[in-house]
């Protein structure tokens, strides 16, 4: 979605947006369940906003975009009408839909650059998270919620810096655990063809964060309390509006992950409000 000039200035890593195409409704899977169902539009989304949301999120990187792109789903389901009740799977064809458009909305290159996350983050200096004021308030417990945004933030912008045909690959597949058969076909393509993005969107990410981060191996030189400073000094981050998604755990909790579809499992699930669901599901 479209950023205002002082959005953009404030967020150079960033590269302009570009606008919105409809996508289809995929068409329907032989074989799928008829069981349970959903009788009504508001019925379906309410069951997948969760997993709606949490993919838009990651194909987005950013909490509004996604429910920009959200809003943006309920209204082409709506004008599509009963013809996405009558699939014989609603939930992905639901998904499919948001995947194509999402894919189409966002274009062929990417809205981040692994340059400009270097640029921002990843100086040679490290700076001792500080306690004194600021942002971190001087509580131990907003460092706790703010490694967890910075860490979640950080590995999304990294998904985020491929182009957005080579990043639905990773996020259909290594994060929600579709097949590429299936996958393929949500997004309406040749299965070959989903491979090949598949496989550069692996080693893109797998190239970079290999090298840096420490959550893939603890003597990589880019750790999280040592750009917290940076990142929120930057405005890369901001304290949350709610705690709904931060895990009680550390943020280094499970320790480093060199398999990528793990360590992007392992990242706590972007939520909305109650306030925001409703907010959604008034609009069916």
């Amino acid at each position: 979605m479209a950023m205002d000039g002082d959005a953009a200035r404030r967020e150079p890593w960033r590269r302009p947006p570009v606008r919105d195409k409809l996508a289809r409704v995929p068409s329907p899977s032989p074989g799928d369940s008829m069981s349970d169902k959903p009788s009504t539009l508001r019925e379906l989304i309410s069951n997948e906003l969760p997993r709606l949301y949490a993919f838009a999120f990651h194909m987005s990187g950013s909490r509004p975009e996604a429910r920009a792109h959200l809003d943006q789903l309920v209204r082409d389901a709506k004008a599509q009408g009963e013809a996405v009740l009558a699939t014989s799977n609603p939930a992905d064809t639901l998904l499919g839909l948001m995947a194509r458009t999402m894919e189409e909305n966002l274009g062929r290159k990417s809205d981040f650059s692994f340059d400009g996350l270097d640029n921002m983050l990843r100086s040679d200096i490290t700076r001792p998270i500080d306690l004194s004021g600021g942002a971190l308030q001087n509580s131990p417990q907003r460092v706790h919620l703010m490694l967890w945004e910075l860490k979640r933030t950080c590995l999304t912008a990294t998904l985020c810096c491929l182009p957005p045909g080579v990043r639905v690959s990773f996020v259909l597949t290594d994060l929600l655990g579709y097949s590429p058969a299936d996958a393929s076909e949500l997004l309406g393509i040749k299965e070959s063809a989903y491979r090949v993005r598949l496989t550069r969107a692996r080693k893109r990410i797998e190239d970079y964060l290999t090298p840096r981060c420490a959550h893939v191996d603890p003597q990589n030189p880019c750790t999280c309390t040592g750009r917290l400073v940076i990142a929120i000094d930057a405005e890369f981050i901001k304290p949350p509006a709610h705690t709904l998604d931060i895990p009680h755990d550390p943020h280094d909790a499970d320790g480093p992950r060199r398999d990528m579809g793990s360590l992007y499992r392992s990242l706590p699930e972007a939520k909305l409000t109650p306030d925001e669901q409703g907010e959604v599901l008034g609009q069916v």
